[in-house]
């Protein structure tokens, strides 16, 4: 049926004067010929190429070396997770700080950022411990992350467990390291009580002094609000980056 639609078409565009279609209405009048669910095969496709092909120009990166916007870019399209997947200017400091760190990294809330750890931080050897709380996405990240050959990297399923005023990770606190000196933070959910409030209370004691932490979506209430109790229980610095894409915190411990 489509093979027909697709001849009758173009009879009628080669007949008639008054359909002389440029190249993009032609496309998109052939795309209206396709139905939905080959569309998404499309689509997931087109997207795991980008993601596959943006993992390589990373992967082949010579130790030390960032990888340039343009690359982080398709990493992020690759991906595809639109609502949560790390913006440009996050995702270029998180690179910059995984090829530099020199302890082992904690990450709050799986995904992209997993990829760029594993592929920049591991390669040195420096593992990755992260805390995820949807067993379903623990899935789908470390099927990526299986199938491009990124080690280093540990996703750890942690429910969400209510402690005193606040709701956080649930860590497995006996098989991580004892400390940390760099903390990607972009979870849990923003929604649930108390934010990412936790991660202090929890495992501040594994932050060393000059340890780092990346808290995304700063301007938000709630992370301003996490930025003011933090500052008021612990001696920290904090660094607002603004960008065109969003705003994130460098916050690091004195």
């Amino acid at each position: 049926m489509l093979i027909s639609e697709l001849n009758r078409f173009r009879r009628s565009s080669r007949n008639s004067p008054a359909i002389q279609k440029t190249p993009q209405m032609l496309t998109r009048n052939l795309t209206k010929l396709i139905p939905d669910p080959p569309k998404r095969w499309v689509k997931k496709k087109l997207r795991n190429y980008k993601l596959s092909r943006a993992i390589r120009a990373i992967h082949n990166l010579q130790l030390g070396q960032v990888p340039n916007r343009e690359t982080l870019a398709e990493l992020i399209r690759g991906w595809g997770n639109e609502d949560f997947a790390a913006r440009l200017d996050y995702a270029e400091e998180v690179a910059k700080r995984a090829v530099s760190t020199k302890g082992p990294i904690l990450e709050c809330g799986s995904g992209i950022t997993s990829i760029l750890l594993g592929l920049l931080a591991g390669r040195r050897g420096i593992e990755t411990w992260s805390l995820e709380h949807s067993l379903e996405w623990c899935e789908q990240v470390e099927s990526v992350l299986r199938r491009s050959g990124i080690d280093q990297v540990n996703i750890c399923h942690s429910a969400l467990r209510e402690y005193d005023d606040f709701s956080w990770y649930a860590p497995p606190l006996e098989r991580m390291p004892k400390e940390f000196l760099l903390v990607v933070c972009d979870g849990p959910p923003g929604d649930g009580k108390g934010g990412r409030y936790g991660l202090l209370p929890i495992l501040g004691e594994r932050l060393p002094q000059g340890a780092f932490i990346l808290l995304d979506d700063a301007n938000r209430p709630g992370e301003l609000e996490v930025l003011d109790r933090w500052t008021k229980e612990a001696n920290l610095s904090v660094e607002v980056r603004e960008g065109p894409e969003g705003i994130y915190a460098i916050v690091e411990r004195r």
